[in-house]
């Protein structure tokens, strides 16, 4: 990837699909904080759904709720993540959701690349129709 950095902004259109422009202004751009939510979001969201499809549980919608803590020092790093997903069916089995859970945070590469600096914490919510 190459970014392009000019006083106001970061961008790259190095992607197939569109520019992403970063940027500490938040009417600018994504600040770097919501990326790197955004990745750790997407990617254990993305290993769940895949999980969920080998074990044959089905469910009707499927969202995933981020609340962030951060320092609120000089540096404002991200302490903890909290991912709340929300899956929306019928006879759905609460434990066998935690536990296919489990097996996707193991295996998400984003939340295994900063747990050893943050921490994340992901629960499971079934929502009855």
């Amino acid at each position: 990837m190459r970014f392009n950095i000019t006083d106001t902004d970061i961008t790259t259109d190095d992607f197939n699909y569109g520019m992403l422009n970063i940027s500490p202004n938040d009417t600018e751009g994504f600040r770097p904080f919501q990326l790197m939510v955004a990745s750790i979001a997407g990617c254990s969201a993305s290993v769940y759904r895949r999980i969920l499809k080998k074990q044959k549980i089905e469910y009707d919608e499927l969202s995933v709720e981020a609340d962030v803590v951060r320092t609120g020092d000089d540096v404002n790093k991200i302490e903890k993540i909290t991912l709340n997903f929300k899956i929306k069916g019928q006879e759905l089995n609460q434990k066998k959701l935690n536990k296919s859970l489990e097996i996707a945070t193991k295996n998400c590469s984003m939340v295994q690349s900063v747990v050893p600096t943050m921490e994340v914490e992901e629960t499971v919510e079934i929502i009855e129709e």
